[in-house]
């Protein structure tokens, strides 16, 4: 055994030791008796994830957070690449445009960012996403309720597109009884622009019919200036364009809710969104921002989509019945670039595009009573088809086409619980069984192929839960997660095996196993809150972009890896008055552990023992706020230092990204239902590159901005 593998060990030992001693320390000072799941005191979160009642989050037996849109707005995220800087063991595997980033959660990005999604994005109630795209939804976080976090598998419950974990949007509903209306509007300034950022945003609630039926809508608009230089050629005189990647985004929502009776609950939403950016977030160089030899290329990055959804939820008797229902419409759009491949390509365009869309429903019944058992079944159904088209153009190569893949799957699940000894001791068991038909049809040059498969799957979770103390569980969690394969053209696949390494028209499912060891509590009268958990993960046949030696891109099974980490969440109230601090952090021993020879031959960075792509060894998080009444306005402030360690990146030109470090502070003042605040992010102007598709193709963090934003809430 190797110093580093005892060190690592004597970590998880003492860590495993710790989690099993501090709820027989608090159990010392307080009450034997758990809080009923049911009940949850003030300001304390209740969540839904497990989608068999409302539980206050500190008893969900899981690796969980959730998120005010309160605590959103205080921590000033704005979008996606902001929300993953406070999830233990998260991180950005790729970033093209504003509108098209995908996350990773505990090694999950091992294979890159490729295939189906290996995190769940759900809309309320409904997934987002298309097959063959991992891309996270550009939510605008004004009008969030909620978002709720659960890191690892979610094999069980939200099925095809969770294996690594699960991010739930909760939008806020109407008010049935009066009248609301909140707002927002920002202005800023980011270094290395010459015009300024603003944004706005609004919502109105209004109670159609006073107690039972009622309207909200809201929108926004956000345009962030462009930082960029673009040069022709090589970047040396005049620039074609001065901070040319400007973005806008903007999107408006409804929700419809109508409450019938007493048993009965009706909610309807649209959304529809669109990011629009002049030429990309990836650059030839991140400080200072500017792309160089696109030539007459005017870049882009267009992203827009509807979401229709409707739930329905009755209570019958013992139990509640939902069903879910949505349709994702993903309108034409895509990106473009100039790229210099050097000889013999020269300097040429890449155009990628496409568009989807996506219908699923589910239904299930939950129980609904207090009691020792709980339960939650269901059947899931899922109908889509994505188009995926590109264009090479170059001096010495020619290339275009497009991919049609379309799946119909359904699955059953279900999960049960029971409580034992009073509710000390809690055992869940849950099973999923999941079927795919998947059809691809591939057109490269005018050569046409189509390639056919069914997989299926039964994923299964258990686990036990034990309240030794009032507000303390110590729990062990166990499960499986499971990726449909990719798709691809023979060609493809022809190329891969020309390489000498094993590939198909249809590559094999990735799964893993996770197994967990979490404690979670509070102590000195809710004053300091601790989750901690201890995971080892298996991932096995991991599906990966493979680059052949004629400069086609392909795919093929790689081998295994296993991921194994602790994840920290604290947060303590401390004795000065109005001032908080929470920590969050990850730390993971993350490597590939049964590679197939062949494919290291050809890639000789994927190897037993190396580290896994895209996979930062440790992230942290540190927040603090102070709020506090003085005369007859509060003062608050806050502020942020996120740290993110060196990790090994999937572009062999690029292979390291340097460990880079995020600070954030705001200080404000609110007087009845309004507020006034400065805030500034990014406040070192780190530059990254912090994601990389290729030494011209980096990106980073938003350089330094200072701003002002003026809000009036909810009332």
């Amino acid at each position: 055994m190797t110093r580093s593998n005892s060190s690592w060990k004597a970590v998880l030992s003492a860590s495993a030791a710790m989690l099993m001693a501090m709820p027989a320390l608090a159990q010392q000072a307080e009450s034997q008796t758990p809080p009923p799941a049911e009940q949850a005191e003030e300001g304390e979160i209740v969540v839904t994830a497990l989608k068999s009642g409302s539980v206050k989050l500190d008893r969900v037996p899981l690796a969980i957070q959730a998120f005010t849109g309160d605590t959103l707005k205080r921590r000033n995220v704005r979008d996606g690449a902001d929300l993953i800087q406070l999830i233990p063991g998260a991180s950005q595997a790729q970033e093209i445009g504003a509108g098209y980033r995908i996350f990773s959660f505990r090694g999950s990005g091992a294979g890159g960012p490729i295939g189906d999604g290996l995190i769940g994005y759900y809309l309320d109630e409904t997934p987002f996403g298309v097959p063959n795209n991992q891309a996270a939804p550009p939510v605008q976080y004004f009008d969030i309720d909620r978002v709720e976090v659960l890191r690892g598998p979610q094999g069980t419950l939200y099925g095809l597109g969770s294996s690594g974990g699960t991010i739930i949007y909760h939008t806020k509903n109407p008010d049935l009884e009066r009248v609301t209306t909140a707002g927002e509007a920002e202005i800023s300034t980011t270094r290395d622009t010459s015009e300024l950022n603003y944004r706005a945003a609004a919502a109105v609630s209004v109670p159609l019919v006073p107690g039972s039926l009622g309207l909200r809508v809201s929108g926004g608009y956000d345009r962030r200036a462009g930082t960029a230089d673009i040069y022709s050629g090589a970047p040396t005189g005049t620039p074609r364009a001065r901070d040319a990647n400007e973005v806008r985004a903007k999107d408006i929502q409804a929700v419809l809710l109508w409450q019938p009776d007493a048993l009965t609950t009706v909610r309807l939403r649209g959304w529809y969104f669109s990011t629009d950016q002049d030429y990309l977030n990836v650059l030839n160089s991140v400080n200072p921002p500017f792309a160089s030899f696109q030539g007459d290329v005017v870049g882009y990055d267009k992203r827009r989509a509807y979401y229709i959804s409707n739930t329905i939820t009755r209570d019958v008797g013992q139990f509640t019945i939902t069903n879910a229902t949505s349709f994702q419409r993903s309108l034409p759009g895509g990106f473009a670039v100039g790229l210099n491949l050097g000889a013999p390509l020269g300097i040429g365009t890449l155009i990628n595009g496409g568009d989807a869309n996506n219908f699923v429903n589910e239904l299930r019944i939950a129980t609904s009573k207090t009691g020792p058992f709980h339960g939650v079944a269901g059947v899931f159904y899922q109908k889509a088809k994505g188009l995926y088209t590109f264009s090479l153009n170059f001096p010495t190569l020619a290339l275009s086409g497009n991919t049609i893949t379309r799946t119909e799957n359904a699955a059953l699940f279900s999960e049960a619980s029971y409580e034992l000894f009073g509710g000390k001791l809690v055992p869940l068991v849950g099973l999923r069984y999941f079927k795919d038909t998947r059809s691809s049809d591939s057109l490269s040059n005018g050569d046409r192929v189509f390639s056919r498969a069914t997989p299926d799957a039964l994923t299964w979770r258990a686990n036990l839960a034990y309240y030794p103390a009032k507000d303390w569980m110590v729990f062990f969690n166990s499960g499986t997660g499971f990726r449909s394969g990719i798709l691809q053209s023979k060609a493809q696949a022809d190329a891969v095996i020309a390489d000498g390494v094993p590939s198909a028209l249809s590559l094999s499912p990735d799964k893993l196993r996770n197994l967990e060891l979490g404690m979670k509590g509070s102590m000195f009268d809710g004053a300091l809150r601790v989750a901690i958990s201890l995971y080892d993960i298996k991932y096995t046949n991991i599906q990966s972009a493979f680059n052949t030696s004629i400069g086609l891109s392909a795919f093929a099974n790689l081998g295994d890896g296993k991921s194994q980490g602790i994840d920290i969440e604290t947060t303590w109230r401390t004795p000065l008055k109005g001032l908080a601090l929470s920590l969050v952090g990850n730390i993971n021993d993350s490597t590939y552990t049964n590679v197939i020879p062949a494919y290291t031959a050809s890639d000789r960075r994927i190897a037993n023992g190396t580290r896994l792509l895209n996979t930062p060894p440790h992230n942290f998080r540190l927040d603090a706020n102070y709020d506090r009444k003085v005369g007859s306005v509060d003062l608050f402030a806050t502020a942020s230092a996120t740290a993110v360690g060196r990790a090994r990146n999937g572009d062999a030109t690029v292979n390291t990204l340097n460990p880079y470090q995020l600070y954030q502070a705001s200080i404000g003042v609110r007087f009845d239902r309004y507020e006034v605040r400065l805030f500034g992010d990014n406040l070192s102007d780190e530059r990254g590159p912090t994601a990389a598709n290729g030494p011209t193709l980096l990106a980073g963090p938003r350089p330094r901005t200072i701003g002002l934003t003026f809000r009036m809430n909810a009332q």
